[in-house]
């Protein structure tokens, strides 16, 4: 027996040191250690991979490739993994595969089938052992351990935290699609891989994942970033051990981390110019930081955050919304870090310059698969088309000079000039009319089928002439509604948010231009208008996104819930369709091969009889579900305060005070309690005080 091979052989991680030690060892002299290269880089098709290990003889090219664990799922979580093997076939490479569990469990069958490979080479088979001596593996039961340090690694400097929290990380409390995700990451980075990416639709739980990955697979420090403040806000909530709701302690199924102290975690704002002023020395204190992709800098600069921190500082690197990851600022960062492990996340299959995601997909989690686990809204489309060929846009110069354009392709040309999208509106209001009519008829169906939850309605504009003129016409058809740009003040945004949000707001929709994006999720949402073209799939399917979370209300059935999607025929949108289609395995001809619906038929239904009332409950033509007409009336009054809004306050604030408790229970519990059986027992305790 070949002892020590694992002292002699590079390994990265303690799935590669466990097949050294008790699977090559025993199967080979030391002599094999000539024939063997670890992490061997191989180029297919300009796509390159490294190999666990290469073991090369005189005829035989042996890729030796190791999985953390043996997963089956109809979802294909391991498409790439059979991609890969199928690469590397091509090339001539004889690939061997063990599974984590096969060397721990079946260890002397992995050795007899490495050793029946090496005997058909001339050159490796003097080195086989004749009578191998098998031992028991010193290897723990989870599988997703495989992905840990090798036990002879030296801990890394600042990483202990890690090394003794990693352990602790329970599966249990994760959703299905979460831990599936999670289990095939550890199978990928123990293989050796490194950029990993995850395709999760909406309503996923895409930020428990990257928080859990953080947890399992740092080994000195990780770096969230996200692409904006809502989702920074999003992370800063999920790793606060004392806000309802976070992922460490908050999961519905009970604590992740039980028994087990929190990260020490640094959420960096660049607003505030955290950055600049945050010195060296307090980012290593850290064991987690979270910032905003714009606060990265270039590193020409002091003050910025890759300045502040050198390439070893950081090992693990998790990016939400990754679609938007080919941008320059994330090029730096993947460069700056050279040696991390990352994991890419988004809903989104591919990135806004509609190009494949720059890393290996190792699980999808599609829209379908969410819709049918209870996490996302049915989806229909009501499509239409204009009563002429073409629609005449109008551009205004701020010198007054007005140009013309005419025409989807004209259009989606001026789109690329953000100068001309600022002021283009349409100049016939008629196509815009013909979408207010459908999307009043589905608010009106949303509403019976929601009750006593208000329906709203999401619309996307070119320009604020042309949100403007959109929200003019929605109100003109009974939805009152509202502009969201850029250039409005911080605080008239938030006013009209609340407007749009609250239950007692005026708003039942909102224009909005490029705002209200990655990360806003709000379910009341039921229909969203894209009354514009867009160049880009993930900009389209990201506002289609903003809607597709399902409402969490009494009474109202899950899988009952429809997020309608209007649009119009003569913006060009049915490439984006067929693409949603194709990746959720739908057929694109239920959504586009129906009859577009009569704007004719449409406008006879919005005049009716003059009374203002639908004839009855039955379809109507075209398609559409049955509404009932009415009008809608404008609250003069607002009630600030009232007992119903103290009492959700003070019950916000009660379980904010339980939560800050029950973090320092569950650190100190090995198998605590799920967190509303805390909170039942804690009020029990209090007499209900």
């Amino acid at each position: 027996m070949s002892t020590g091979l694992h002292h002699v052989i590079p390994s990265a991680s303690y799935l590669e040191e466990a097949f050294l030690r008790w699977v090559l060892a025993p199967a080979a002299e030391r002599g094999i250690v000539a024939h063997v290269r670890s992490q061997h880089p191989v180029t297919v098709n300009e796509r390159t991979y490294r190999l666990d290990y290469l073991i090369s003889g005189e005829s035989l090219q042996l890729a030796v490739e190791l999985d953390g664990f043996t997963f089956h799922s109809d979802r294909g979580a391991f498409t790439y993994d059979r991609l890969r093997q199928n690469d590397l076939a091509a090339t001539g490479l004889t690939v061997l595969r063990f599974s984590y569990d096969a060397v721990r469990l079946d260890t002397a069958r992995c050795v007899a089938q490495l050793q029946a490979m090496l005997r058909q080479d001339a050159a490796l088979a003097p080195l086989v052992v004749a009578v191998p001596r098998i031992e028991v593996p010193e290897m723990a039961g989870d599988p997703l351990r495989a992905a840990d340090p090798p036990l002879g690694a030296q801990p890394a400097a600042g990483g202990s935290y890690f090394t003794g929290v990693r352990a602790s990380v329970a599966r249990e409390p994760l959703r299905a699609c979460q831990d599936e995700a999670l289990a095939a990451l550890a199978n990928y980075y123990a293989s050796g891989g490194r950029h990993a990416a995850t395709v999760m639709a909406v309503g996923a739980g895409k930020t428990a994942l990257g928080v859990a990955a953080a947890l399992s697979f740092s080994r000195r420090r990780a770096l969230v970033v996200t692409p904006g403040s809502v989702i920074r806000g999003t992370f800063a909530k999920a790793l606060d051990p004392g806000m309802p709701g976070n992922v460490l302690y908050g999961l519905a199924g009970g604590p992740l981390l039980p028994g087990a102290r929190p990260p020490a975690t640094l959420v960096l704002d660049r607003d505030d110019g955290q950055i600049s002023r945050v010195s060296r020395q307090r980012l290593l204190a850290a064991d987690v930081l979270v910032t905003n992709f714009h606060a990265l800098g270039t590193g020409d600069k002091d003050g910025d955050l890759l300045a502040k921190l050198e390439p070893e500082d950081v090992d693990f690197i998790v990016v939400d919304e990754a679609h938007i990851a080919a941008s320059a600022s994330y090029q730096r960062l993947f460069a700056h870090f050279e040696g991390a492990r990352t994991l890419l996340m988004s809903a989104c299959f591919q990135r806004l310059d509609s190009k494949p995601i720059d890393a290996d997909v190792v699980y999808r989690y599609r829209l379908v698969d969410s819709v049918a686990d209870g996490s996302a809204k049915n989806l229909r489309v009501h499509r239409f088309a204009p009563e002429v060929a073409t629609t005449v846009y109008e551009a205004v110069w701020p010198d007054g000079r007005r140009e013309q354009i005419v025409g989807r392709d004209a259009l989606l040309a001026a789109l690329e000039d953000e100068r001309k999208m600022a002021r283009i509106t349409a100049q016939s209001e008629a196509s815009i009319r013909h979408v207010m009519t459908v999307t009043r008829a589905c608010l009106d169906a949303q509403a019976k089928l929601l009750a006593p939850v208000k329906p709203r309605a999401l619309f996307a504009a070119m320009g604020e002439a042309h949100a403007q003129q959109i929200a003019r016409i929605a109100e003109e058809h009974g939805i009152p509604c509202g502009t969201l740009h850029h250039s409005m003040s911080a605080s008239t945004i938030k006013a009209t948010r609340r407007r749009f949000e609250s239950d007692a707001g005026d708003l039942q929709g909102i224009v909005q231009l490029r705002m209200l994006g990655q990360g806003y999720d709000f379910p009341p949402i039921t229909v969203v208008v894209p009354v514009r073209p867009y160049g880009s799939f993930g900009e389209f399917y990201q506002f289609i996104g903003r809607g597709v979370r399902v409402l969490r209300h009494p009474g109202l059935a899950v899988d009952q819930q429809y997020l309608d999607v209007v649009c119009h025929a003569e913006l060009g949108l049915e490439d984006h369709l067929e693409a949603m289609c194709a990746d959720n395995d739908m057929d694109p001809a239920v959504l586009l091969d129906v009859p577009l619906i009569d704007p004719a038929t449409l406008e006879v239904v919005q005049d009716g009889d003059g009374t203002g009332e639908a004839a009855s409950d039955g379809e109507v033509p075209g398609g559409v579900d049955a509404f009932v007409l009415y009008e809608q009336g404008r609250v003069e009054q607002r009630v600030v305060h009232d007992l119903g809004r103290v009492e959700a306050r003070r019950a916000e604030r009660e379980m904010q005070l339980m939560a800050q408790c029950y973090a320092v229970y569950a650190q100190n519990t090995a198998t605590p309690m799920p967190f509303e059986q805390f909170v039942e027992y804690m009020r029990r305790l209090t007499g209900g005080q």
